[in-house]
C-alpha cells in the first residue's frame, strides 16, 4: 500500500513538472532547441536553396543586361580576285553604346589599295589608311530611354525582387519550422504523460493484489486495474506513433551537414516547455505599420510596379519618330595623291517615322494593363496583410488566455486526483473513480502543454505577419 502511494506521488510530481522547469534534468543540457533546427533548415532546406538559386539567376539577368553596353569590335577584309579592277580593303571598327541619352560612339580604321572605278573612289585611302571617329545621338526616339537602358533598369529591379523572394521564403520557412518543432515537443509531452499514467497503474497492481488477498478489497478492483493498464498501454502506443510522426515531419527541416533529413533523437526532447515572453501591449495600428514596411510581398510588388512603369515609358517613347544626329570625322595618313590625303567632317540627320506604330502601341497597352494589375494586387496584398496581423494578434490574446485557464484546470484536476486517492485509501471510493481522476489529470496536463505550444506557434505566426524586420525566432512579440 505504501509503495502504491509512493508511485502515485511520483505521478503527481511528473504531471506537475509538465510545462515547468526541471533544472536537474540532464536532458535540459542537450535538448534540441528551436534555434538549432532553424539554423539547419536555413542552411540546407531545398526550398530556400531554390529561392537563393533564383536570386543567382536574377544576378545573371542583370549581368546580361549590362552586356547591352559592351564594346563591339568588327573587322572586314576584302580582296578583288577576278575583275577589271584589282584592289584590297581592310576595315576595323569599334562601337560603344552608352547611357548618355542613348549616344553611341564609334570609330575605326580602314585601308584601301589598288584600282577602283570612279564611283568607288572613296574606297581608296592613303598608304597608312584612314582613321575615323564619330557619334550618333538619338534626338527623340531612344533618347530619353531605349531598350538597353530599360532592360538594365528592369534587371536591376529584378535582382532586388529575387532578394525579396528569398526573404519571403525565409519568413515562411521559419514559421513552418516553428510549428513543426512545437508539434514535436508536444508529442514528446503527450508520450511522457501516457508513460507516467501507465507506470502508476502497473506499480499499484501488486499492492492491490495484496489488499485483495488480505480481504481489504474485492477482486473486482484488480480486474479493473488490469483494464486500466491495457487502456494506458494503448495510449502509449498511440502517443509513440504521434511522436514518431512529428519527428518525421520535423526531419524535413532538421538537416545534417550533408543536407540530408535527420530524424531528431527522442532523447533530445526538451524536458519542459519554455515559458513565453511576457505580454506587451501592442496596438493593431503599430503592428500593421511594421508589417507594411517589413513584408517582402509589398516590396516585391512595388518593384514590379516600377518595372512596368519602365516598360510603359519605353513603349510610349518607341511610338515617336526616330530622329538621329550623326557626326563623323575622318583623317588619312601616309603618302598618296592630294585627293587621298584628306580630312573630312560629316554631319547628318536620319529620320525614321513609323506610320502605323502597332508594335509599340500594342506593347504600351499591355504594359499599362500590367501596371493596373499590379495596383489591384497591391491593394489585395495590403488587405490580406492587415487581416493576418489582426488574426495573429487575436490568436496571441486567445492563446495566453487559454494557457492560463489550462493551468487552472490542471491544478484543479491534480487536487481532485489527490483527494480521490485519499478517499480510496480510506475505503470511501473505488479504483474506477481513481482511474477517472488520473485520466482527467493527465488530460488536463496535456491540455496545458498543448496551450503552451500553441502560444509559441501564435508568436511564430505574429513574427511572420510582421515580415522581414521580425524574422528572428527570438524577436520580441506582444
Amino acid at each position: 500500500m505504501k509503495r502504491a502511494a509512493a508511485k502515485a506521488g511520483l505521478l503527481l510530481l511528473i504531471l506537475a513538472c509538465v510545462g515547468q522547469g526541471r533544472a536537474a534534468d540532464p536532458q535540459s543540457r542537450i535538448a534540441l532547441s528551436l534555434g538549432e533546427v532553424l539554423e539547419a533548415a536555413t542552411r540546407a532546406f531545398p526550398g530556400l536553396l531554390a529561392a537563393q538559386t533564383r536570386q543567382s539567376a536574377a544576378e545573371g539577368e542583370r549581368l546580361a543586361a549590362e552586356g547591352g553596353f559592351d564594346t563591339s569590335l568588327k573587322t572586314q577584309t576584302r580582296w578583288s580576285l577576278i575583275g577589271l579592277y584589282e584592289n584590297r580593303n581592310y576595315d576595323v571598327s569599334l562601337e560603344q553604346p552608352t547611357g548618355l541619352w542613348g549616344t553611341t560612339f564609334f570609330g575605326g580604321w580602314r585601308r584601301g589599295t589598288g584600282d577602283y572605278p570612279v564611283y568607288e573612289g572613296k574606297s581608296a585611302t592613303a598608304s597608312d589608311g584612314e582613321a575615323r571617329l564619330g557619334l550618333n545621338i538619338p534626338l527623340w526616339r531612344n533618347g530619353p530611354i531605349d531598350r538597353r537602358r530599360a532592360t538594365l533598369a528592369q534587371a536591376e529591379l529584378g535582382e532586388t525582387i529575387a532578394a525579396h523572394d528569398v526573404d519571403l521564403a525565409l519568413i515562411e520557412l521559419r514559421r513552418i519550422v516553428s510549428h513543426r518543432y512545437w508539434d514535436w515537443v508536444l508529442a514528446g509531452q503527450r508520450l511522457r504523460i501516457a508513460q507516467s499514467l501507465l507506470e502508476v497503474a502497473e506499480s499499484r497492481d501488486a499492492g492491490l493484489r495484496e489488499r485483495v488477498a488480505a480481504g481489504d478489497l474485492p477482486e473486482f478492483e484488480v480486474l479493473d486495474n488490469q483494464r486500466a493498464i491495457l487502456e494506458r498501454r494503448e495510449r502509449v502506443v498511440a502517443s509513440q506513433r504521434l511522436q514518431e510522426q512529428a519527428a518525421i515531419q520535423l526531419s524535413l527541416y532538421y538537416r545534417g551537414a550533408d543536407g540530408e533529413p535527420r530524424m531528431p533523437d527522442a532523447g533530445r526532447l526538451p524536458g519542459d516547455i519554455p515559458p513565453s515572453p511576457a505580454a506587451k501591449p501592442t496596438q493593431f495600428e503599430s503592428a500593421l505599420a511594421l508589417a507594411r514596411t517589413g513584408r517582402p510581398e509589398l516590396k516585391r510588388l512595388e518593384l514590379q510596379r516600377r518595372q512596368s512603369e519602365t516598360e510603359l515609358e519605353l513603349q510610349r517613347n518607341q511610338q515617336a519618330p526616330g530622329v538621329d544626329l550623326t557626326i563623323q570625322g575622318a583623317q588619312d595618313f601616309g603618302t598618296g595623291n592630294s585627293k587621298l590625303n584628306r580630312e573630312e567632317l560629316y554631319a547628318g540627320v536620319t529620320l525614321d517615322i513609323p506610320l502605323q506604330r502597332r508594335v509599340a502601341t500594342g506593347r504600351a497597352q499591355a504594359a499599362a494593363a500590367n501596371l493596373q494589375r499590379i495596383v489591384h494586387e497591391t491593394r489585395l496584398a495590403e488587405d490580406r496583410i492587415a487581416n493576418e496581423v489582426r488574426d495573429a494578434l487575436s490568436a496571441l490574446t486567445a492563446s495566453r488566455q487559454r494557457l492560463e485557464l489550462a493551468r487552472q484546470q490542471e491544478m484543479a484536476a491534480r487536487k481532485l486526483e489527490e483527494g480521490e486517492r485519499t478517499r480510496f485509501d480510506l475505503g470511501d471510493s473505488t479504483l474506477l473513480v481513481v482511474n477517472l481522476r488520473e485520466i482527467a489529470h493527465g488530460d488536463a496536463a496535456l491540455l496545458k502543454a498543448d496551450a503552451a505550444t500553441n502560444l509559441h506557434k501564435a508568436q511564430a505566426d505574429f513574427r511572420a505577419a510582421l515580415g522581414s524586420e521580425a524574422t528572428d525566432a527570438s524577436a520580441t512579440v506582444p
